[in-house]
């Protein structure tokens, strides 16, 4: 009776046979070959032809599945993964730079130059992306991070000095944070892009739209919208006929754009923020989108109780978790208008090996912690960070 070798492409895929089975299938066939009585020891000589034999066969059928997987989004990795977004237009995400505003302040007719330099006082410079002339005291502009990456995400107020002073610039200052600095777009994130962007390929509705803020806008972190296809105002407040984007992160002129690409013809926007698009005529187009308000939370770990298995860096581990769960200034996390719910946090704890027993406890003011869940509104974002996640 033959070895069984229902090995390679089969109805159920591919199939790569372990080294034991190539092994077990040559001696199989050098016994049928050179009898029952051959001397396949791993000392002799024909043992260790066949053990080399099927070292290399071994090799090859793993280059083999590695090849058929590279065909499928769910499967394939690193560059064959990014070739089959290419297909459809998709390219990967490298680190992406925080972006925010900065204030300047001075006298009336100072120009801040594009390229103009601030920092934070632990030394991170942004950089303005287009010039101001100073009118009423102040004049507030486009920045980055000069560095791309996390580390350029910063909260309002951080940014205040000016790296080379010129006459008539006074101060400066980001009233609100700089959001959206990131590393390399990851395999996982890249499919999530993928599968969202053939979704919605070619659609006007509002889910489109949505995909083109997250998918094309630099440094978005959250998306989510609303459409009102009555003929009255709804509860929310959205007139008739209408769609309102709510985005966290990236620069305003850039959603603006993105959501006019994606707009379908005599749909009004609405939202909290509006920017003139040029369109192909040169006319101006305004657009409204919304911005969340970020709702801080707190978490205070109490009375953790581990054992042996417990990590060196176990808590620290805690701290990824949760900030992985709720959100920072990077992507993940909850949606914009998505609650912070106590019961679904201890999970993110226990997945820490050693865990035995704490207490968790939430606060919007990291002063008042309790076991209630925090209610976040459809124009508001659940935010943390490590320093917010205390464990004891």
């Amino acid at each position: 009776m033959a070895k069984s070798t229902d090995w390679g492409l089969t109805d159920a895929g591919f199939r790569r046979p372990t080294y034991a089975e190539l092994l077990d299938a040559l001696e199989y066939k050098a016994r049928e070959q050179f009898g029952s009585q051959a001397n396949l020891t791993v000392r002799s000589p024909l043992g260790i032809f066949l053990r080399i034999f099927a070292w290399m066969l071994n090799l090859l059928f793993s280059t083999l599945e590695d090849v058929y997987n590279s065909r499928f989004i769910d499967t394939a990795v690193g560059s064959s993964l990014y070739n089959l977004g290419r297909a459809i237009g998709l390219r990967l995400l490298g680190a992406q730079k925080a972006v925010g505003y900065l204030t300047f302040y001075g006298d009336n007719g100072a120009t801040v130059p594009e390229g103009y330099l601030a920092e934070t006082v632990a030394g991170m410079q942004y950089i303005t992306l287009r010039m101001g002339l100073i009118a009423n005291g102040s004049v507030k502009l486009p920045a980055s991070a000069v560095v791309p990456g996390p580390d350029g995400n910063t909260e309002k107020g951080t940014v205040r000095i000016i790296t080379n002073p010129q006459s008539g610039i006074t101060e400066v200052t980001n009233e609100n944070a700089f959001e959206g600095g990131r590393n390399t777009e990851t395999d996982a994130e890249f499919r999530e892009r993928y599968y969202l962007s053939v979704d919605f390929a070619g659609g006007v509705n509002i889910d489109t739209i949505i995909a083109e803020v997250y998918e094309n806008v630099e440094s978005v972190i959250a998306v989510t919208g609303e459409e009102n296809d009555t003929d009255e105002t709804n509860a929310h407040g959205l007139p008739p006929h209408s769609v309102e984007i709510v985005a966290y992160g990236g620069l305003d002129e850039d959603v603006a754009k993105a959501i006019y690409r994606r707009k379908a013809a005599g749909i009004q926007t609405f939202g909290n923020t509006t920017v003139p698009v040029v369109m192909a005529s040169g006319r101006l187009y305004d657009v409204s989108f919304s911005r969340p308000a970020p709702v801080n939370v707190w978490v205070k770990i109490t009375e953790l109780t581990t054992n042996n298995n417990f990590p060196l860096d176990g808590i620290e581990q805690i701290k990824r978790n949760i900030v992985s769960y709720i959100g920072a200034d990077t992507r993940g996390g909850l949606n914009i208008g998505q609650s912070v719910i106590c019961v679904a946090l201890p999970t993110e704890v226990l997945k820490v090996s050693g865990v035995v027993d704490f207490t968790l406890q939430i606060s919007k003011n990291g002063t008042s912690y309790s076991w209630d869940n925090i209610e976040i509104a459809a124009r508001e974002k659940a935010v943390t960070r490590e320093s917010m996640v205390s464990v004891q």
